[in-house]
């Protein structure tokens, strides 16, 4: 099939790198010129605008930084709804209200939209491991089955309503916020009391305070890798909408909150453009501040 991709940032690439690599015509654009060179060197065409992009896929993928540039990719100027009709598959992670919003919007010109956030990070995107939450018409996955199974080691099918893997998502990206600040904490913390702080990450990878994201993270940020591969300001970013989603349907998460607390904190310090990770600095300079640090 031809595919096109919209955003080729640290997700975005990789994914249009896989599906160059499984045999499909990719074509991309991205408001940056350095990603679009990476991405016309593995293979893919790149087009002037997203309008452009829809009129020579059978698929269009957005995986954009949140909502706004969902909006401005199909609404804008030469954006993808005054293409002919396609069907679109958002990727990015934003407000379920939003994909719903979204979704009547693509329905109107007469294609679907396909719910589909990912997680796994640039790694699993580039290798086809991701996991993705799929909420859309039957229709609409069965006729891309194939570039979904090219995309995801697996996919989760939640429901037939836009929106839904949204939810899922959030909820998803709540709990990883949660754990990388009480990873990140607790490794700042047995650094003070004297502990080797590498030693003590490979005991709670092997142990029951195990979680994925702090078996990814804190190495590179033990090391002082901040490279983002996944930006502090992006998971800031989940982490409010989750939130304000629990907030809607009435419920709240102190530890969320709590969460959300450290990465503002820690963008507001100068690390949001570092990766999530660096929020372990947050709390060395928190250990530091503290009495007898």
């Amino acid at each position: 099939m031809d595919i096109g991709v919209i955003g080729i940032g640290n997700i975005g690439l990789g994914l249009a790198q896989r599906l160059i690599d499984r045999g499909h015509g990719v074509n991309v654009r991205d408001l940056r010129k350095v990603p679009e060179r990476i991405a016309a060197k593995s293979g893919a065409r790149v087009l002037p605008t997203p309008a452009a992009v829809a009129e020579s896929c059978e698929l269009l993928i957005i995986a954009v930084v949140d909502a706004a540039q969902v909006d401005e990719v199909l609404c804008g100027p030469g954006g993808v709804l005054s293409a002919p009709p396609v069907d679109v598959m958002i990727c990015s992670t934003i407000a379920p209200a939003e994909v719903e919003r979204f979704a009547r919007l693509v329905r109107a010109r007469g294609a679907e939209l396909l719910d589909a956030p990912v997680s796994g990070g640039p790694l699993k995107a580039r290798n086809g491991t991701l996991s993705l939450m799929l909420a859309c018409a039957e229709a609409a996955r069965l006729r891309h089955s194939a570039v979904l199974a090219d995309l995801a080691g697996c996919t989760f099918l939640v429901s037939d309503k836009p929106g839904d893997a949204a939810r899922v998502k959030l909820l998803n990206n709540l709990l990883a916020g949660v754990h990388l600040v009480a990873g990140a904490a607790a490794l700042a913390t047995g650094e003070r009391m004297g502990l080797d702080p590498r030693l003590l990450q490979q005991v709670i990878s092997a142990s029951s305070g195990q979680s994925w994201i702090t078996d990814d993270r804190m190495p590179r940020a033990l090391d002082g890798d901040h490279a983002p591969r996944a930006h502090m300001q992006i998971l800031t970013k989940d982490l409010t909408l989750a939130l304000q989603m629990l907030q809607a349907a009435g419920e709240r998460s102190p530890f969320g909150e709590a969460a959300l607390a450290a990465f503002r904190t820690a963008c507001s310090t100068g690390l949001a453009e570092h990766d999530d990770g660096a929020v372990l600095e947050l709390f060395r300079r928190r250990q530091l501040a503290a009495p007898g640090g």
